[in-house]
């Protein structure tokens, strides 16, 4: 499934801190672990870390103006499952995005996946 969201120009720092943050860990797991630091051996307590799906997964963040839409914000792309965006999309919706609908998703989809094919092709031509 493919979905894109509009992001208002204000609200662009926002989305970046959720889509490039760190995986970090959560909690203890309640086990020890054995590693090796240079010639010791460690142990360690073993966590469950929190992953950035978004990192995970990849997206496709792109300036309006540079789709050639006349618009102050930009365009989120993700191509993922809908379990991905069942436990991801919140977080997206609780910073103001608007998920696009209809004419309006098909417009952007296909400026989006063009200028991603041109950029290929251009790759493609230079390495040859």
């Amino acid at each position: 499934m493919i979905k894109i969201y509009e992001i208002p120009k204000e609200k662009l720092s926002e989305l970046k801190k959720i889509l490039e943050a760190e995986d970090k860990p959560a909690e203890e797991l309640g086990i020890e672990i054995e590693s090796k630091k240079g010639k010791e051996t460690v142990r360690e307590k073993a966590m469950r870390w929190q992953v950035n799906e978004f990192k995970k997964q990849g997206y496709l963040l792109r300036d309006a103006k540079a789709l050639g839409i006349k618009s102050e914000g930009s365009f989120l792309y993700i191509s993922a499952s809908d379990d991905f965006f069942e436990r991801n999309e919140k977080i997206l919706l609780d910073i103001g995005v608007r998920v696009l609908k209809g004419k309006e998703l098909e417009d952007v989809k296909v400026k989006i996946e063009g200028a991603e094919e041109e950029a290929a092709s251009g790759i493609g031509s230079i390495f040859g």
